[in-house]
């Protein structure tokens, strides 16, 4: 119905909407803020998970502010079959949602995988999917998923065991930690310290490396004090450091 049908002039000759015409085009943003500051954390999240079910256009809204934390949209799977390809890799975790990266870790030597391998969706709910089974059959080898940024738990070559490094941590520490991998074998700790130090001061790491010969495992783990300057060590997940390309 026309707005203007539904307006009438009062005594002193102003115009007023009645209150079925009202619309909330008519809110400003301010406005609304001050609707919401009224609610409690909890009442805010339950009308924005609603919402977001019915209305893909705050779905979108959403998306696209997790979307910017690249470490919720990167997992790391290990325990992976010398046999299963990148390809293999994409098109199993295709079906929780679309893929910006899938890549199984090769070693440069061997040209044989590692045993694990990385995934990067392009959106955070394709991650949430695929990490509600954790433990997947690939290629015949039972497998476990979980963020990068949780870092691992034990080896990561085909038909590790154990359960998932990481997810029984206090999440404060699974945003502070980060994952390297390609790590050469003869990269001193002492230097990956120096450029990794640049984005915060380090708590723990690296850890990665042989406690008897203190050669790199091919990764490393960083652990920093807060998890702002673990997302600044990820803005470019590609690193090169004294002719070396590393990925996180």
């Amino acid at each position: 119905m026309d707005p203007i049908k539904k307006r009438k002039i009062d005594d002193n000759g102003v115009v007023k909407a009645e209150p079925d015409s009202f619309s909330p085009l008519m809110l400003t943003i301010d406005d609304a803020r001050k609707i919401l500051e009224s609610f409690t954390h909890d009442q805010l999240l339950e009308i924005v998970q609603n919402a977001l079910l019915r209305h893909p256009d705050v779905l979108d809204a959403v998306r696209s502010f997790a979307d910017r934390d690249t470490t919720q949209r990167k997992l790391f799977i290990r325990g992976l079959g010398w046999e299963t390809t990148t390809e293999k890799l994409r098109a199993l975790f295709s079906s929780y949602g679309e893929l910006d990266e899938a890549v199984v870790i090769l070693d440069k030597v061997t040209g044989k995988s590692k045993g694990y391998g990385f995934i990067t969706f392009k959106h955070i709910d394709g991650a949430i999917l695929a990490l509600k089974e954790p433990s997947k059959k690939i290629d015949g080898r039972m497998t476990v998923t979980q963020l990068a940024a949780a870092g691992i738990s034990g080896g990561g070559g085909p038909g590790a065991g154990g359960g998932v490094g990481g997810v029984n941590n206090a999440v404060d520490v699974s945003l502070r930690k980060i994952y390297v991998s390609n790590v050469p074998y003869d990269m001193p700790a002492e230097r990956l310290l120096q450029h990794f130090s640049m984005y915060g001061e380090i708590e723990e790491g690296p850890l990665g490396f042989d406690k008897a010969t203190g050669k790199s495992k091919g990764f490393a783990l960083f652990v920093y004090k807060t998890a702002e300057a673990a997302r600044a060590s990820l803005v470019d997940p590609t690193k090169n450091i004294d002719g070396h390309q590393f990925e996180l």
